[in-house]
């Protein structure tokens, strides 16, 4: 008998990291931009997520970051011309051109991270391995290291390497960046001085969008509160039945422990995602908020609810008797 096929390898999820220094006193003008750039990333094939973060502090810009499902995708988003326009279109938000990293396998979340690219010359690679090798684990033997990545160029894409480190605080990264270890590799290895490093504050985001101006970390607590209790009510419902009618055994600690364990996956990596975006009207908090918005996303909110509610309702007491 003929052996199986083994399954092809999944493609390696890919991200970009565009960091962006909008002009004085256009800082609303560039969200409000940003966010049509957003929702037309997100009409793309294998398009993932994207986070939008401000400066963490003095020394860093703007931060977005676009998650797809492979580099071929990555690649049809940057090219389109969708994208060509909406940039066209922002030249004079900005204070100078953004810069941008492609990278493959995305890192982890980190609080603190540095993105570096270096340009090296083909017949100098390996040399500029080693190095870097050797200035990795010099990093590992500071306060607060979370971890490094080495990136390749990729063609029609990105010509530099790119070399991504994380530590825990900025004061354990300023404490790495301003060593006399750190200086010293620098100045063994002089012809891979040339570089650009730029500081993203907390790059990989969480469930809510930023406000349009920076100032806050979010949208309201009574629309976080809300727009969670859409996603956690209807996951938490179907959870509980589909446990309940394939572990009818199961004790109380065990079962709660598997529903929870679920329920925060599913809400993290797929309803989320789902309810933000469709209430990303709502969410994305403006200077001057306009009632009839906030009226609107609490109309749909509520009323999504409570369909909901109606709807278990029948399927759980009148169709079917569950618990």
């Amino acid at each position: 008998m003929a052996a199986a096929k083994a399954p092809p390898p999944r493609p390696a999820a890919a991200t970009v990291v565009i960091t962006q220094q909008p002009r004085v006193g256009r800082e609303v003008e560039f969200r409000r931009w940003q966010a049509e750039v957003n929702d037309a990333a997100a009409a793309f094939p294998g398009f993932l997520g994207a986070d939008v973060t401000p400066p963490g502090d003095a020394q860093s810009d703007w931060s977005v970051v676009y998650r797809f499902d492979d580099i071929g995708n990555l690649k049809r988003w940057l090219a389109s011309d969708t994208r060509r326009e909406l940039l066209a279109r922002a030249t004079e938000l900005f204070e100078q051109p953004s810069t941008q990293h492609v990278l493959v396998d995305e890192p982890d979340d980190e609080i603190v991270t540095v993105v570096v690219s270096h340009p090296v010359a083909a017949d100098r690679e390996t040399e500029f391995i080693a190095w870097q090798d050797r200035m990795t684990e010099v990093e590992r033997t500071f306060r607060g290291f979370r971890g490094s990545g080495l990136h390749r160029p990729i063609p029609g894409v990105q010509a530099d390497w790119t070399i991504i480190y994380s530590f825990a605080s900025a004061e354990n990264l300023n404490h790495w960046l301003e060593s006399p270890q750190r200086k010293a590799l620098l100045e063994e290895a002089p012809d891979f001085r040339d570089f650009e490093v730029h500081r993203i504050a907390n790059p990989y985001g969480s469930w809510f969008p930023p406000s349009e101006t920076g100032e806050q970390g979010g949208p309201a607590s009574w629309k976080t509160a809300l727009s969670v209790l859409v996603g956690l009510y209807p996951t938490v419902v179907i959870l509980t039945v589909v446990i309940a009618e394939i572990w009818p055994g199961a004790q109380l600690w065990i079962s709660l422990l598997v529903g929870n364990i679920l329920s925060v996956s599913l809400l993290t990596w797929v309803v989320m995602p789902i309810v933000t975006r469709a209430l990303g009207f709502w969410m994305r908090p403006v200077p001057r908020p306009d009632p009839r918005t906030d009226l609107v996303g609490l109309a749909c909110s509520v009323g999504f609810l409570t369909v909901a509610a109606i709807f278990f309702y029948l399927v759980t007491r009148v169709f079917w008797t569950l618990p």
